[in-house]
């Protein structure tokens, strides 16, 4: 013969039960909150490393921009002027632009661009051309007006 196990009373089954209920749905609400907390910080952390991130980019582009504008004067330095701005004088020939040489006289107003390496400067007015500062070369564009743009 076969006994039977004993059960509780029903009433306290019922107890029993609704007391895990109870326990499971505390364990489920703890998880929730935790998973809350770690989804803030993890939204704070990576909106922190994306300001940090845009900052060391902006500073890299500063910095690429830098070394872009050093070669091309390296270059330019290196590079005999007469090569690099014969092209530029005959386009400002040929489109009928003002040019002028070292040597000649400023206008009023008158900016100079250098046809070697792009160097602006506005001389004083009846002063005489020198030769560019930046790259050595005697060939400039007339931009008239140059003060008021």
């Amino acid at each position: 013969m076969t006994k039977e196990p004993k059960l509780p009373p029903e009433d306290d089954l019922a107890e029993e039960l609704r007391r895990d209920l109870e326990d499971l749905v505390e364990g489920e609400l703890a998880v929730e909150d935790l998973t809350a907390t770690k989804i803030a910080f993890l939204r704070a952390w990576l909106k922190d490393d994306m300001h940090r991130a845009a900052d060391y980019l902006r500073g890299l582009g500063g910095e690429l921009q830098t070394l872009e504008e050093r070669g091309g004067s390296w270059l330019l330095d290196a590079a005999d002027p007469t090569e690099t701005a014969w092209p530029n004088l005959m386009r400002c020939i040929k489109q009928g632009r003002p040019w002028a040489l070292a040597g000649e006289r400023v206008g009023h107003g008158e900016e100079l661009q250098c046809l070697g390496c792009g160097y602006r400067v506005t001389p004083p007015e009846n002063s005489q051309i020198t030769p560019c500062h930046r790259c050595g070369y005697g060939c400039f564009r007339q931009i008239e007006g140059g003060l008021e743009r």
